[in-house]
């Protein structure tokens, strides 16, 4: 399966560390973005591990979502995002309006932030 966004609800090209050119990117480096090594135990993000092996594009899509492994991973007591609660909104945001949608509102949203 080939991926074009990472499965977690993420959009790399929002990333301040994406823009810098810091990070490639999930995608782009198969599960391998830069702060994986330095911050966690993990060789390949288990969350894009976990979308390729059940041949899912994102994580809602699974029948298991959300799953202990999405969950735990972004629990700051024990994985290495602060919440959850943002990246399952973004997946839900997908799903219900479509990829190409939901990629402008995230967009849209991050301009106004900054």
């Amino acid at each position: 399966m080939k991926l074009k966004y990472p499965p977690c609800g993420a959009l790399c090209e929002i990333c301040r560390d994406f823009k810098r050119k810091k990070c490639a990117g999930c995608i782009k480096t198969k599960g391998r973005p830069w702060f994986l090594k330095r911050f966690t135990k993990f060789e390949v993000c288990p969350i894009y591990a976990c979308a390729i092996n059940k041949k899912v594009s994102k994580c809602i899509d699974c029948d298991e979502f959300p799953c202990g492994k999405f969950l735990d991973w972004y629990n700051p007591k024990i994985g290495f995002f602060r919440s959850s609660l943002a990246r399952v909104g973004s997946l839900f945001l997908r799903k219900k309006l479509g990829t190409k949608k939901w990629r402008e509102i995230l967009v849209k949203y991050e301009e106004g932030v900054r």
